[in-house]
């Protein structure tokens, strides 16, 4: 899976590199570091980020504002701005471009990873949903899905989930350090993940296949967690597992 791509447009060393070095930590992909307006606009035509942290007040007198607007416009991707100014008003004026985020320093890694996230989960909500109405649930982005709880959107990177089930209209899903519970039919949930790596085994029953630890005709193990399989789905995890499991007589 790609990684989310960021532009750092910082005119302070030190900061900038404290900040590639937090997103580097995050496993986040970093395209570039401008100082000013011109290297910003020069890395954005040489390699196109998902999205773009910007100062608000950059050398020279350029107005990161200004080119916040030009991003938004131009290259239609996301933008934060990062600034140690939270008057008001500064904050109205940035507020003029609609920015996904909005950080003030000094900030912490957990901020730069909770404003990112949620911009581009944003984002990529607001291309999807046909009426502009609702931000979509479970939507996946690069490695994760996002689910909605209570009035937060959680990310589960596809590695941490391990198997989910179904019960009617929700999802159980079991996580390696987590449980939550997601509002969807295991239909529409396993046809947002990579079929590479989830798979149904049973009417009520999905896995991921990387934590398989044994098979028979009837069960899959996950460890000490018993699965069991579906008639129906038989063929498909022969296929997906590259196995042929012995036949069972009737």
């Amino acid at each position: 899976m790609s990684r989310i791509k960021i532009l750092i447009v910082e005119d302070e060393l030190i900061i900038a590199e404290d900040m590639k070095g937090m997103l580097l930590e995050l496993d986040y992909e970093v395209t570039g570091v401008a100082c000013d307006t011109k290297e910003a606009m020069e890395m954005l035509s040489l390699d196109m980020p998902d999205i773009a942290l910007i100062d608000i007040k950059l050398r020279r007198g350029d107005d990161g504002i200004s080119l916040g607007k030009t991003v938004k416009e131009k290259y239609s991707i996301p933008i934060i701005f990062i600034t140690s100014h939270s008057d008001k008003s500064t904050v109205e004026k940035a507020k003029q471009v609609k920015p996904e985020g909005y950080i003030v320093k000094p900030f912490e890694k957990d901020d730069l990873f909770t404003s990112i996230e949620i911009a581009i989960f944003n984002n990529v909500s607001d291309k999807n949903r046909p009426d502009q109405a609702n931000i979509s649930e479970n939507s996946v982005i690069n490695d994760s899905i996002f689910i909605r709880k209570d009035y937060m959107m959680i990310k589960i990177r596809f590695e941490d989930l391990v198997w989910f089930k179904s019960d009617d209209n929700y999802l159980e899903l079991y996580c390696r350090e987590a449980k939550h519970l997601v509002r969807s039919t295991l239909k529409e949930f396993i046809e947002k993940l990579p079929s590479a790596i989830f798979l149904q085994v049973h009417k009520s029953y999905g896995i991921n296949i990387n934590y398989v630890t044994a098979i028979d005709y009837n069960s899959i193990w996950l460890k000490n967690i018993q699965i069991p399989i579906g008639r129906s789905h038989i063929e498909n995890i022969k296929k997906a597992m590259k196995i042929d499991l012995w036949p069972k007589s009737l």
